[in-house]
């Protein structure tokens, strides 16, 4: 087990704080959309993960007989909470559920560090009244870490995944992931 020092997190607070801009998931990041409703008598046991509106176990509410829907490597959220999970596996999703297919290349440590951000910055915002729908989750912003040098941001002239070019800085989120307590282990896990 790798323990992390108390203040490797208050350095990643002030990195993001200093280096970091706002990015809109959908026009950004993501492809968004939602699940479908299955009626219950659609389908019986089975292996395929089916994500609901849960807060719990990864979204899975059960494992069902039908061939999964949405690939894995994707981030879902519910819509009461915008409860997010990063999905390991292939799967079918409830209408309650919004699918985040991304737009760059990903894997699970960025998943887990997207996911842990938008957690963060959107629970409190939502409830039963006030459901987080395919229409708000394009309107979300979260800030993630930027590349950088010494003379400032690195700019994608082809504004890939920013307006203004700024770039995510994949390499530290997955960095990041890995010194966290049992991040090693996170491989084995997913």
């Amino acid at each position: 087990m790798k323990l992390i020092p108390q203040k490797k997190f208050f350095n990643y607070f002030e990195y993001l704080m200093k280096k970091s801009e706002d990015f809109i998931l959908f026009k950004d990041l993501f492809n968004i959309r939602a699940g479908n409703y299955l009626y219950s008598n659609a389908y019986q046991e089975g292996i395929t993960p089916y994500i609901t509106a849960s807060n719990k176990n990864n979204g899975i509410n059960s494992r069902i007989d039908l061939k999964p829907e949405f690939s894995k490597n994707s981030i879902t959220t519910e819509k009461i909470n915008c409860t997010v999970f990063y999905q390991a596996e292939n799967y079918c999703a409830s209408s309650d559920i919004n699918i985040f297919n991304p737009k760059f290349k990903f894997n699970y440590k960025i998943g887990l560090f997207i996911a842990t951000v938008i957690n963060f910055n959107e629970n409190f915002r939502w409830n039963y009244g006030r459901q987080c729908r395919v229409g708000d989750s394009n309107k979300i912003k979260i800030k993630l870490p930027i590349k950088g040098n010494e003379l400032g941001p690195v700019i994608n002239i082809d504004k890939l995944y920013h307006r203004e070019g700024y770039i995510p800085d994949f390499e530290f989120m997955e960095n990041y992931i890995d010194s966290l307590p049992y991040g090693d282990l996170l491989a084995e896990i997913l």
